[in-house]
């Protein structure tokens, strides 16, 4: 079933409302593809059914928004901010602020399936070793997607899923077998607190963080849901905070707040 531009440009509405996910004209064939499952499970002739339904069910328009959403991911991915946090951010943060603060917060804003967040969890580990417990140490995920959210809380992934960014001791250590899948230790998803957001309306008032991951998530929104983004995104850091964005993005000409700071060929940023 062929899209109408009118059609296009109704959905497109609907999905940046609702996530900030910016769809052009030549997102047709996306459109189609992964939304006529969608008219066929609720028995519709048209998109403009589509249209009219999920106009009056928040339900359905969750469930288009959740198939729009890219959910393409892995363990490690662009290794350079795990090799960053280990090797720079988290000496940084025990030397200069853990004792003072007696607690270290991250938040992983748009999380996926949970790749990112529980990598981000392992090199936690790595780093601190047997002196982990002796840290209060809590780690935020989130996402827009609400498939997205319910499997990477399970913590449960294939053998092709984990094959893509972990090593045979990272498997071994971190994750036990599960019929023909393998499932994060609780050891790792305990210090994970999970939650549905739209990071264009993020809850300031949660503690502040020391450092934020935002990868790969931008790109898809207009540069005035940018800025947006980012201006919320300084309020959630703690003084001295870090923030983490992806290799192809930049916040050049987005906030003023920020300063970018190079470390062996990766970059991160902070509030000037």
């Amino acid at each position: 079933m062929r899209i109408t531009v009118k059609a296009l440009m109704e959905l497109a509405v609907i999905v940046r409302k609702h996530s900030g996910i910016v769809l052009k004209k030549n997102k047709a064939y996306l459109l189609e593809n992964r939304l006529q499952p969608l008219i066929e499970e609720y028995s519709l002739s048209s998109f403009e059914d589509l249209i009219a339904k999920a106009n009056d069910s928040s339900q359905l328009t969750n469930h288009i928004v959740d198939l729009m959403t890219t959910n393409e991911t892995s363990f490690f991915r662009d290794k350079r901010p795990y090799a960053l946090l280990k090797e720079k951010l988290l000496p940084d943060w025990q030397v200069n602020w853990g004792q003072a603060r007696g607690h270290l917060n991250i938040w992983s804003c748009a999380c996926s399936t949970g790749q990112e967040v529980y990598s981000i969890a392992i090199t936690l580990m790595e780093y601190f070793k047997e002196n982990f417990i002796n840290h209060n140490i809590k780690v935020k995920a989130s996402d827009i997607s609400d498939s997205a959210i319910v499997k990477a809380s399970r913590g449960q992934y294939s053998n092709y899923e984990v094959s893509r960014g972990l090593n045979a001791v990272q498997l071994k250590r971190y994750f036990t077998r599960e019929d023909a899948n393998w499932k994060i230790r609780d050891e790792l998803g305990s210090m994970v607190h999970f939650e549905k957001m739209n990071l264009l309306q993020p809850k300031v008032e949660y503690k502040k963080f020391d450092i934020i991951f935002c990868r790969n998530v931008a790109i898809y929104f207009s540069k005035t849901d940018r800025q947006r983004l980012f201006q919320s995104l300084s309020l959630c850091l703690n003084k001295n905070g870090v923030l983490i964005i992806g290799a192809t993005e930049s916040l050049f000409d987005i906030h003023k707040k920020w300063k970018r700071v190079d470390y062996n060929g990766t970059a991160y940023y902070i509030l000037k």
